[in-house]
């Protein structure tokens, strides 16, 4: 079992592993049953995505908690994060720079690896190709290029980076941000 630091991340890993559970379980019996395992192998990918970019605005929200934002501050923090929405690793790193100051690819093969961050690159990728649509019809039902067993690959790397971020706090005697990965 993997432990983070914020409980609101751990029950929502929690939530979405038990939905991942749930599409590994599914038996695929039927031609109906098929069709459904194609659409949950989809859908854990959009959740794993829904679950990485919460996870993100989560600790980038109360890292400024922690940083001492007053309530209007706060506000228009949540106006912006509000704007993030493509949670691939340059869009992360750039969000955490821009926000919390940090570097966050200072701290690769600390905490996570580039590995890592291939995989949640890759389960970002498979969101978007099954949540935006093209002009050709031809497209529509092949765009899910994934199944289960990668995304379990994948979501392994996801993790290792949501973990990392979940260790980002601020100290108040430095002024500066420090990585207290959770045990």
């Amino acid at each position: 079992m993997m432990n983070f630091n914020a409980p609101e991340i751990q029950t929502f890993k929690s939530n979405l592993d038990g939905c991942i559970r749930s599409a590994v379980q599914h038996q695929p019996s039927s031609y109906a049953a098929i069709k459904i395992q194609a659409l949950v192998d989809i859908t854990v990918y959009m959740m794993a995505c829904r679950f990485l970019e919460g996870s993100v605005k989560h600790v980038v929200y109360q890292c400024m908690v922690m940083r001492g934002l007053n309530p209007l501050q706060l506000s228009e923090l949540s106006a912006r994060l509000k704007r993030f929405n493509n949670p691939e690793y340059a869009n992360i790193k750039q969000l955490i720079e821009d926000e919390l100051g940090y570097d966050i690819s200072t701290d690769v093969n600390n905490g996570y690896a580039p590995r890592d961050i291939s995989y949640l690159n890759e389960v970002c990728k498979n969101r978007h190709r099954n949540v935006h649509a093209t002009e050709d019809s031809r497209d529509w039902y092949n765009t899910n290029l994934k199944n289960i067993e990668d995304f379990n690959r994948e979501y392994a790397g996801l993790l290792n980076i949501v973990k990392y971020l979940d260790g980002l706090v601020f100290d108040q005697e430095s002024n500066t941000y420090l990585l207290q990965i959770a045990v």
